[in-house]
């Protein structure tokens, strides 16, 4: 699941080359149409600049936001399902 989020995810960012989805088979690179996270800058300078700040806020609300949301959502479904497990078993 990660190997193939990270493609994702990379398709949906601002910059780079796009991403190689069909490789090695197809070395054409894409991206799709709505691009709503920042590219992340390259260097440790430029990271912790007012550049790195705006792309940490990019990942955290397209990124971190939608995780937690799908963690704890998931968390709720296992939740139901061990309780209903326990009634039927008469716990």
């Amino acid at each position: 699941m990660c190997t193939a989020s990270h493609a994702v995810l990379d398709a949906l960012t601002t910059g780079g080359l796009g991403v190689a989805f069909f490789s090695p088979f197809d070395t054409t690179r894409y991206f799709f149409p709505w691009r709503p996270i920042k590219v992340s800058p390259i260097g440790v300078e430029r990271f912790f600049g007012e550049r790195g700040i705006k792309v940490l806020k990019s990942e955290f609300l397209w990124i971190g936001i939608p995780s937690v949301l799908y963690v704890l959502i998931i968390q709720y479904f296992k939740r139901i399902k061990s309780t209903k497990l326990k009634i039927n078993n008469g716990e």
